[in-house]
């Protein structure tokens, strides 16, 4: 098991390992510390670098894609119960040393989320986040005029993965056997979300948002690989989403190989 942590970690850090080596090598270049393996070895850490900042086959940006395209977007039923909108949207670290919300490049998945709520104004919300997180979606969200009553927060500040989460707002769910529940979410963290709360008898309606990458098939304008490819050198995504990418596939692959979802994706159960 400590085998493939280590493994999973090399290759969700890839990124981070290619551009330390290719440094290091630069620096031996420029103090001629040089060796016959340098100019190949260094050529392969340019390759690798170009690989993963780019929109190429198995790429973080291509892998991202195909996390997000794998449940369509659809229109939440009038009838459903309550919405399950999760956190992730913050920066834990300014926001508790500022006192007050700094966001990400995922904050959009917490006002669509509130979009949503404001146009399900009988739902029920549950929020599931870390405790600082719960503090500030109850002030935004009553900021913005939704009634404190219908929100539910994970509360327990022990609770600082995923899978713990995801488990204590289940219970504050309870079952969904008669009734309906939607999980809002970004996009590419949408099929192991899902695969969690399944895995805690909880079926969910998957309502995807916050989309990071192109070539879906609700995209306006076709695009080319080429213009992809200049762009995706252009906005440094590549390097967050191969980061971003993998780690899920790792978490989609711990669920599976644990035994905890018998198949790689989640299948909807809505009614």
């Amino acid at each position: 098991m400590s085998f493939v942590k280590v493994l999973w970690g090399l290759v969700i850090n890839l990124d981070l390992i290619v551009i330390a080596l290719f440094v290091f090598g630069s620096w031996r270049s420029l103090c001629n510390k040089t060796c016959s393996l340098q100019k190949p070895i260094m050529s392969i850490f340019a390759l690798l670098l170009v690989f993963i900042l780019g929109d190429f086959p198995f790429s973080g940006r291509d892998i991202l894609r195909r996390l997000e395209t794998q449940f369509p977007v659809l229109n939440i039923p009038h009838d459903v119960k309550g919405l399950v909108i999760t956190g992730g949207s913050l920066c834990l670290f300014e926001t508790d040393i500022r006192g007050s919300a700094v966001y990400h490049k995922t904050a959009g998945r917490l006002f669509d989320a509130l979009k949503v709520a404001h146009a399900h104004p009988h739902t029920e919300i549950v929020f599931a986040g870390t405790k600082l997180e719960g503090d500030e979606f109850q002030k935004l969200a009553t900021s913005l005029g939704i009634a404190p009553k219908r929100i539910r927060i994970v509360s327990n500040e022990q609770l600082v993965s995923l899978e713990e989460v995801a488990e204590e707002a289940s219970k504050l769910i309870g079952d969904t056997t008669n009734k309906k529940w939607a999980l809002i979410t970004s996009a590419f963290l949408m099929p192991r979300t899902l695969s969690i709360f399944q895995s805690n008898n909880c079926n969910l309606i998957p309502y995807p948002v916050d989309f990071h990458t192109i070539g879906h098939t609700h995209d306006k304008k076709a695009t080319t690989f080429f213009k992809r490819l200049i762009v995706s050198f252009q906005d440094r995504l590549g390097l967050i989403a191969w980061n971003i990418a993998w780690r899920e596939i790792a978490g989609l692959c711990n669920l599976r190989l644990s035994g905890k979802t018998t198949t790689f994706f989640p299948h909807i159960n809505a009614k």
